[in-house]
């Protein structure tokens, strides 16, 4: 899930800078145009820069927007995983406390358990 958030993120970031090269393309465009077409040109011009501005403005609150949801997803994983951790190790402390004898971890929980230690030693070192 996390690199199809980034993945997303890079996507806007790419997408604002594509959006700043049509802005100073469209400019040069119509300052031509202008200077051919007289007076209306630059009427027209004037309503499309505003449009594409507008257009600029409500990307940038979606951009800040995946930013936000990044953060609370990094966020809850972080949680998650810390709950998830020290759940396993509950079990296990209620295991050696009751002094039964506790069953070996099929393949599937083996690896579930060594995936879980293994992200979070990766989100600690991040953070």
């Amino acid at each position: 899930m996390e690199p199809t958030v980034e993945k997303l993120e890079t996507m806007f970031l790419k997408s604002e800078a594509d959006l700043e090269y049509i802005e100073r393309r469209l400019k040069l465009d119509f300052i031509s145009s202008a200077s051919e077409n007289e007076c209306s040109a630059k009427e027209n011009v004037t309503v499309i820069l505003n449009n594409l501005k507008s257009i600029k403005d409500k990307h940038s609150v979606l951009r800040s927007e995946v930013s936000k949801i990044t953060d609370a997803q990094k966020e809850s994983m972080v949680f998650i995983r810390n709950r998830l951790s020290r759940a396993m190790e509950l079990i296990k402390l209620c295991h050696q406390a009751s002094d039964l004898e506790s069953e070996s971890l099929a393949e599937s929980e083996q690896e579930s358990a060594m995936f879980l230690d293994s992200t979070i030693g990766q989100i600690t070192t991040e953070v």
